[in-house]
This record gives C-alpha cells, sequence and structure tokens, in this order.
C-alpha cells in the first residue's frame, strides 16, 4: 500500500468517527488525534513523481480531506458552544447566589471638595 492509499483510508477513518460524535466525545477526540497524527507521518511520505492510480487517490484525498475539516470544524463548534453555556451557567449561578455584588461598587458617591 502507498502512502496516498494509506491516508486516503485513514481519512475516512476520521470522517467516519467525527460522524459519531454523539457517543463518548472525548474518546472519538482522542482517536482522531491518534489518526491525525499517524495521517500526518504518511503526508510526509508522499513523494513525487506519481502515478496515474496515485494521482486519482490524491483527488479523491482532497475530496475526503475538505469532508474531514468540515466534520472537524462541526466538533469544535460544538465544544465551544458547550463551554460558552457552561460559562453562562456559571455566572447565572453566580448572580443567583449574591444578587447585589453589582452595587458593591463605589457608584454614586459625592466627595465635597470644599474646605
Amino acid at each position: 500500500m502507498n502512502a496516498v492509499e494509506k491516508c486516503v483510508e485513514i481519512t475516512e477513518e476520521i470522517i467516519e468517527l467525527a460522524k459519531s460524535t454523539s457517543a463518548n466525545r472525548d474518546e472519538v477526540i482522542r482517536d482522531v488525534e491518534r489518526l491525525l497524527d499517524e495521517r500526518s507521518e504518511w503526508v510526509s511520505r508522499i513523494k513525487k513523481p506519481f502515478s496515474s492510480e496515485e494521482q486519482i487517490n490524491g483527488k479523491k484525498l482532497i475530496a475526503l480531506d475538505q469532508e474531514m475539516t468540515n466534520h472537524l470544524k462541526k466538533i469544535k463548534m460544538d465544544i465551544q458552544r458547550d463551554m460558552n453555556g457552561l460559562e453562562r451557567r456559571k455566572l447565572s449561578a453566580e448572580r443567583y447566589a449574591n444578587p447585589y455584588a453589582a452595587t458593591e461598587q463605589l457608584d454614586g458617591i459625592f466627595y465635597d471638595k470644599r474646605k
């Protein structure tokens, strides 16, 4: 198996993993990271000149790479949305626990400048 075919195979595995993020996201992310590291090693092994079969697989790899990037962006957006929701819940809990914290500022104090 040449390097281009191996990259196509690994990219297809990454896409399948990225599609199944509804399961355990931490395990999926760990597996995707491992596969991305392995894929980067195989990409570095791709050398010119390319045979006609490698050129066909290369075009397929480019299309799969775009699809993989879209799926990974979706995972990233889901993580960011979860983090933002967690931050909002944290702020809401703090406001509920101490509703007058915002009024503890030195707002509205009058200083008399006369002697």
